[in-house]
């Protein structure tokens, strides 16, 4: 399925994202302790990469049944109302990744209007920013979409998560 290798490809991508940034927080601590020059671009460099990380990565996350959940209920319940109690829990989270896909896609209008550039000593274009939110919570949105449809495909054996 095409979504899954967008995903999986997202997930590597987030996490050399995440790489990269402790690369540079770590040149950051070397500079500091050792050379006592401190960078002014380390800080806002890995924000912006862990926020980049953490957007394009969920959706890849939710995927692979990466996030934390407490089976304590549903691993008693039977098929049928172990499929809703998860539709239901799908559903809530699609309501919430939609406004945040809306407000994310609206901020980056706005700031691709008004010229917004980030605070600090780093002033990229917001749009980039608030763009790579909005992409990033666009695809959880239909990832979402994707495994209340897998949940309803599966077989009364196979496993819901």
């Amino acid at each position: 399925m095409l979504l899954k290798k967008i995903n999986k490809i997202l997930g590597y991508i987030s996490g050399a994202l995440i790489l990269v940034a402790a690369v540079v927080i770590m040149y950051d601590v070397v500079c500091r302790y050792f050379f006592n020059s401190p960078s002014l671009y380390a800080p806002y460099i890995s924000a912006f990469l862990m926020l980049g990380a953490i957007f394009i990565g969920t959706a890849w996350a939710l995927q692979a049944g990466g996030h934390v959940y407490v089976e304590l209920l549903t691993d008693k319940m039977k098929p049928l109302p172990r499929k809703i109690s998860f539709t239901v829990g799908y559903a809530f989270s699609m309501v919430f990744v939609f406004a945040l896909t809306r407000a994310c896609f609206n901020f980056s209008l706005t700031a691709a209007a008004a010229n917004w550039k980030a605070q600090g000593n780093l002033p990229i274009p917001s749009v980039i920013l608030y763009g790579v939110m909005a992409f990033g919570s666009a695809l959880l949105l239909v990832t979402l979409v994707a495994k209340v449809i897998e949940t309803w495909r599966k077989k009364e054996g196979q496993s819901v998560e």
